[in-house]
């Protein structure tokens, strides 16, 4: 009989292993790969899988990529890093304020993710300024995390579906 496996038990090398085989059965066509210096979506091609790349070993980095991956949608998936655009850290205010807006959908995703797994989520600006989250975002976190307890897109469902029900 298979035993639940503790999560809490296992080291960030053994969680990422453990989490990528278990949502490799759930999200056959995609490949999961940790060990990235950056996170990186590869779309498709006629050859391959899509390939997710998440940075170095850290679950959390997984849950955020593989949020995104669940909320792209097929037209996104067929492009590279899902056609999004990206600023790095050292952002203006206002550039800043359209980053959270566009992360509080795949953050709360990811919220709804640690809370199954039992692991703590804190938001991430992914921004070095010292500026705090806005509001705004705070609650737009919230809000997506309710839904995807109690209603998520159907990628989200399986995946929160696997997690809940892992062995």
């Amino acid at each position: 009989m298979n035993q639940t496996v503790d999560i809490n038990a296992l080291n960030d090398d053994q969680l990422c292993a453990y989490l990528i085989a278990l949502l490799s059965e759930t999200l056959p066509d995609l490949i999961i790969k940790g060990g990235a210096d950056e996170p990186f979506y590869e779309a498709p091609t006629d050859d391959s899988k899509g390939i997710l790349y998440f940075r170095s070993n850290y679950p959390r980095s997984l849950l955020h990529e593989l949020s995104h991956y669940c909320l792209a949608g097929a037209r996104r998936r067929k492009l590279d890093d899902f056609g999004y655009w990206y600023i790095p850290t050292g952002r203006t205010a206002d550039e800043q304020a359209r980053f959270e807006s566009v992360e509080a959908r795949p953050q709360g995703l990811e919220k709804a993710m640690c809370h199954v797994l039992g692991i703590q989520f804190s938001p991430s600006l992914d921004d070095f300024s010292g500026r705090p989250a806005s509001n705004e975002f705070l609650e737009a976190l919230d809000t997506v995390y309710q839904e995807m307890l109690t209603s998520p897109p159907p990628t989200a469902g399986k995946v929160l579906d696997a997690l809940a029900n892992r062995k």
